[in-house]
């Protein structure tokens, strides 16, 4: 009988794969947060990095089709958050710095840019998935 404390090959790579993800956006928000972006985007291209490599090198699977199952229902909920929450956010802002209400901080817009293409992208794919014949 095995050990249920000892965690399989499979696992312990998914885990510090994952963890190496996390890590990097906590490592970049913190670090901006800190007043160090400089050191945030090291440690984040670092950390992603490590990431790709732990990937290329596992032998085994690292995902199955759960985990595939697991991303597609992540993958839904990231962008109904983020489509609701920029849909929101960005034109109420908007129209706030056009009235003097509010600043606009120089590092709100590439982040507005990005949100923007993001949104772009998702409809573009959805249009191109609809044309597609099954």
């Amino acid at each position: 009988m095995s050990n249920p404390q000892t965690l399989s090959s499979e696992e312990s790579t998914r885990r510090l794969y994952l963890g190496l993800w996390l890590f990097s956006g906590v490592s970049l928000a913190g670090c901006i947060v800190l007043g160090y972006p400089l050191v945030g985007t090291a440690t984040f291209v670092g950390c992603i990095t490590a990431a790709i490599v732990v990937f290329s090198r596992c032998d085994g699977p690292i995902f199955d089709e759960r985990d595939q199952r697991r991303q597609g229902e992540a993958s839904r909920r990231t962008l109904r958050v983020l489509g609701i929450s920029s849909a929101v956010v960005f034109p109420v802002t908007t129209a706030l710095w056009a009235l003097g209400v509010v600043e606009w901080p120089l590092w709100l817009t590439p982040i507005a840019f990005f949100v923007a293409g993001l949104a772009f992208v998702h409809v573009g794919s959805t249009m191109y998935e609809t044309t597609q014949v099954a």
